[in-house]
């Protein structure tokens, strides 16, 4: 399908597609060189499961319907986005690459310098993972770089060395679920000119360079699944995918109490606490049920001790995914919460419980005129896929990650970006 680009460099799009909502953000480059959000777009999610589509047509129709809203907000007609992804079939490794730089085993010298061919070279040879057909790699992270014995190293283009060693952190997908995705975007009229993990797109709205150097864990939790990524020392160090999340929250409260989804999901939000010593036994909750006349009653409590026995089974595989990281410090790493599942009453306290380390609600930040909007968890990803384009674009910025200048942060060179990719 071929669509006319009416968007301009200067403006950006991102759309989260969850297995409960969709979110459509637009964002303008200001005179400033910042991002200001022009443009909000929320539909209710149908047609995914656990962030896979299962029907094309109700996943087009909620595209389509956030797509008219943020195109209503922003007075922009939108052709291209950056699309957000998840889904349980989403899987990460680290790998290493090892290439020799000085030849014959000659001693260093000069002529041994690490020009960005090497860099190249040593890059491509740490991605060349051998991984089924139907699987394809969604992003290529550098870690750090090791030249000799020399490890920690961020840019070893000008250095000299015998042997240089690159660390990097591969996010694939399945190839049918990312094709699929496309497909429902570029049906409802819009090219997706990125597919990107949604994890990575909500570190970007709400973490800071410092916690993401001291080491935090992001716990994105969605409808159908909970996106975990660890940084540490300023880069990814371990990303997964559990596929639980808010939905299965409101799935116990449904099945145990008799009541439809959507009622069960009206109580957890209005009443619902993660920590059920936190909240009355004496506030009684009217359950109503299709074809019961009867109108039965549960304790605010009582509904609590489900979500709380749900949340504490999703916070125990998150820390089992910490420890999968082999991260190893001094002291505890922070833990971020957000998405539209952390804003669970008491979620933090049940958090601190579970992980014996300082938890906080991860919100997005420099925002601008519609920060009473767009302030809330449930936005993070699709704020972070316009937020910070060279954090975003991974596998394009490489070699302009390691140029011997480096790369502008932030959105500086945001305009000369999005030439390539709008």
């Amino acid at each position: 399908m071929k669509i006319k680009n009416t968007l301009g460099n200067n403006v950006c799009v991102g759309i989260d597609i969850g297995t409960t909502k969709v979110c459509c953000v637009v964002g303008e480059v200001n005179l400033d060189n910042n991002i200001e959000i022009i443009g909000l777009g929320i539909s209710h999610s149908y047609g995914l499961k656990k962030g896979s589509v299962i029907d094309i047509d109700k996943t087009i129709n909620s595209i389509e319907e956030a797509i008219e809203k943020a195109e209503k907000m922003s007075g922009k007609k939108i052709s291209e986005a950056t699309i957000g992804i998840s889904g349980d079939h989403i899987i990460s490794m680290n790998t290493q690459g090892v290439i020799g730089i000085s030849k014959n085993g000659q001693p260093v010298s000069d002529e041994n310098e690490i020009t960005s061919f090497h860099v190249d070279q040593v890059l491509n040879q740490a991605r060349s993972v051998t991984f089924p057909a139907d699987r394809e790699i969604l992003h290529s992270i550098p870690q750090e770089f090791v030249i000799d014995q020399q490890a920690g190293i961020k840019n070893p283009i000008g250095m000299v060395g015998r042997r240089l060693e690159a660390h990097v952190h591969l996010i694939s997908c399945d190839t049918s679920a990312s094709k699929n995705l496309k497909k429902c975007v570029e049906e409802a009229g819009v090219i997706p000119s990125r597919l990107v993990y949604q994890s990575l797109g909500s570190a970007e709205a709400v973490l800071e360079k410092h916690e993401k150097d001291l080491g935090v864990v992001l716990v994105d939790i969605g409808g159908g699944t909970t996106d975990i990524c660890i940084f540490f020392d300023g880069e990814v160090r371990h990303s997964a995918v559990i596929g639980l999340g808010g939905d299965n929250i409101s799935n116990d409260i449904a099945a145990i109490t008799q009541i439809s989804k959507d009622e069960a999901e009206s109580i957890k939000i209005k009443f619902g606490s993660a920590k059920a010593n936190m909240v009355s036994d004496e506030l009684k909750i009217e359950l109503r049920s299709k074809g019961i006349e009867k109108i039965k009653k549960e304790s605010e409590k009582q509904i609590s001790i489900y979500i709380e026995a749900r949340m504490s089974e999703i916070f125990k595989m998150v820390n089992h995914e910490i420890s999968r990281s082999n991260i190893v410090t001094p002291y505890p790493l922070t833990i971020v919460l957000t998405g539209g599942g952390s804003q669970l009453k008491n979620l933090c306290l049940l958090g601190q419980e579970v992980f014996k380390s300082k938890v906080k609600i991860g919100i997005p930040k420099g925002l601008n005129k519609l920060a009473n909007i767009t302030a809330n968890p449930i936005h993070s990803t699709a704020i972070g896929l316009i937020n910070h384009p060279d954090v975003i674009f991974y596998d394009q910025k490489l070699k302009r990650k390691i140029v011997p200048n480096g790369i502008s942060k932030g959105i500086d060179n945001i305009l000369e970006w999005f030439k390539e990719f709008f």
